[in-house]
């Protein structure tokens, strides 16, 4: 198991259990204490309080602050919510207080009405889709406390340097704590290797039988789920999941692909692969068109329309069961980043295609 996977899985048990985790933003950057907001307890609440800054978040869904009636903090379209405690606390601020109101904003059977505002505890909206739509605290606490089947809500608050008690502790200070105190440290970095690798990261849309002059071809439509690139699998004769099947990854270029340009060798190059795999009777084309602008050589600045990634095409394949590959000498812009997220998903690779 990959040690990513397994620092992941440490702090999904230690959240599953109601213990916090120390999530960090990097090597070098800064860190918070995280639980969920289900486990919330006086204790909990205490140790957090004396470790950290105080100002104890809450990361709720967007749907979740809808129905709880919490508005942006600030105008505009800000993550911060208006500030709340649950009615029935004393003054809201004790550790017991503010234990109870994040509990209460995890409970699905707490109303609008059951909040009082301002408070003490300070709800953040977290984009849907967590760290694989928006890499922030908020989002990676709540993707934690939901791998951990404990809701979609989480408590976060930065952890306070006890070298420089005015600053948040950084770096090699955060898994110090982490030692000291026995608790999981995870990355955000690391959090969203996981989900990408173990997470479908393609849905697919439809599939039919396409004639283009190389023969017909099965062709089946897949979109990104975290974003809004769409792909084509083009499938000429069979693909086995025990026989090697010739693989050639193709991004889309509108100048090349449909007008024919010379400025740039994209047509040239899926003609080349989608005449090979006629003859040989075998192959697999993964047409890429990533969000954003439509890529065209020689037109619009090149990245312009947005890196497609390797996992896309990695579970493209997954869902067509396809695991015997070859792989094209001719792919742009993979290399062997392709290669190590293949066999990351299972795919075997063999040499270049011919």
């Amino acid at each position: 198991m990959k040690t990513t996977d397994v620092r992941v899985l440490r702090a999904v048990t230690a959240i599953t259990a109601g213990q916090a985790v120390v999530l960090t933003d990097g090597t070098d950057g800064d860190g918070s204490l995280v639980f969920a907001a289900a486990a919330a307890t006086p204790q909990l609440l205490h140790f957090t309080i004396r470790h950290t800054a105080g100002y104890v978040r809450v990361a709720l869904s967007s749907d979740e602050c809808k129905r709880l009636d919490l508005p942006p903090m600030c105008h505009g379209d800000s993550p911060q919510c208006v500030s709340v405690d649950v009615r029935g606390t004393g003054t809201g601020i004790s550790a017991g207080d503010r234990a109870r109101t994040i509990a209460a904003l995890a409970s699905p059977h707490t109303v609008a009405t059951d909040l009082q505002r301002p408070g003490h505890v300070a709800p953040v909206r977290a984009e849907t889709g967590g760290v694989l739509k928006r890499r922030g605290t908020a989002e990676a606490a709540a993707d934690l406390a939901q791998l951990a089947q404990r809701g979609r809500a989480a408590a976060l608050c930065e952890i306070v340097s006890r070298r420089s008690p005015t600053g948040i502790a950084r770096g090699a200070e955060l898994v110090e704590f982490a030692v000291e105190h026995g608790l999981a440290v995870v990355s955000m970095t690391e959090l969203v290797e996981y989900r990408r690798r173990t997470e479908p990261q393609v849905v697919r849309l439809a599939e039919t039988t396409l004639p283009i002059w190389a023969g017909d071809s099965r062709v089946i439509g897949f979109r990104d789920v975290h974003g809004d690139g769409e792909h084509l699998a083009l499938i000429i004769g069979t693909a086995s999941s025990g026989i090697p099947v010739p693989l050639h990854v193709h991004v889309e270029c509108l100048a090349g692909d449909v007008f024919g340009s010379k400025a740039c060798h994209c047509a040239g190059e899926l003609n080349a692969a989608l005449a090979r795999m006629s003859a040989q009777g075998s192959g697999v084309v993964v047409y890429l068109r990533p969000s954003g602008p439509p890529r065209a050589c020689g037109l619009f600045t090149p990245g312009a329309a947005g890196n497609p990634t390797a996992e896309s095409v990695a579970w493209i394949l997954r869902n067509l069961g396809v695991y015997a590959l070859k792989l094209s000498d001719d792919m742009p812009g993979f290399g062997l980043v392709l290669f190590g997220a293949i066999r990351e998903h299972g795919s075997q690779t063999w040499a270049a295609a011919g």
